[in-house]
């Protein structure tokens, strides 16, 4: 692994462990193997680091949810979408802690936010499409998105947090859950 790929997946483990304030460059610099200097050449300070990881994150997002997407039945593409967001916070729990405690203002600005909407464009016309075809309900764009995936952070953070085991049965409870919430 590159030196810049250690930087980055040593400030995310250390600032999802300890917080953002709490985790100094002497410290990154350690636990990534390089020389503080060496941080400073790839990055002018923490905090371009943090908007490196909120944008890594973001893209995963924007390739992860539209994977394997089934040609022509929307329920099945929302199901789709709805399990992979699901499955990749289970298998990346420090990309949904990221982003759940650390991607958020002030840190995270509405200009980083935007710099990093193209990585959902094909989301945003998902849903769009779905009001649209009278496949979901007609309500503002942003409502949409959160009630429909607002429900997969929960499912995670139940798992996360050990409240429930978030089966394969109550996965699927919670899929249907958001669908019943978002459909037309």
């Amino acid at each position: 692994m590159d030196k810049k790929k250690r930087i980055i997946l040593t400030m995310l483990e250390l600032v999802v462990e300890q917080g953002v304030h709490a985790t100094p460059m002497s410290q990154v610099a350690k636990e990534a193997n390089v020389a503080v200097g060496t941080i400073y050449h790839y990055f002018n300070n923490k905090n371009e680091i943090i908007e490196e990881i909120y944008s890594m994150i973001c893209q995963d997002f924007g390739v992860v949810l539209i994977t394997n997407m089934p040609e022509d039945d929307y329920k099945k593409q929302y199901e789709t979408m709805w399990l992979n967001m699901y499955h990749y916070f289970s298998e990346n729990p420090l990309a949904f802690e990221f982003m759940e405690h650390v991607a958020v203002p002030p840190l995270i600005t509405p200009e980083i936010r935007l710099k990093n909407v193209k990585h959902f464009i094909n989301i945003r016309n998902f849903i769009l499409a779905g009001i649209l075809k009278k496949k979901l309900k007609d309500v503002h764009l942003r409502m949409m998105v959160q009630l429909a995936f607002g429900t997969v952070i929960s499912a995670a953070r139940l798992k996360f947090k050990n409240q429930l085991p978030m089966t394969d049965a109550q996965v699927r409870e919670a899929l249907n859950m958001s669908w019943d919430c978002v459909k037309y």
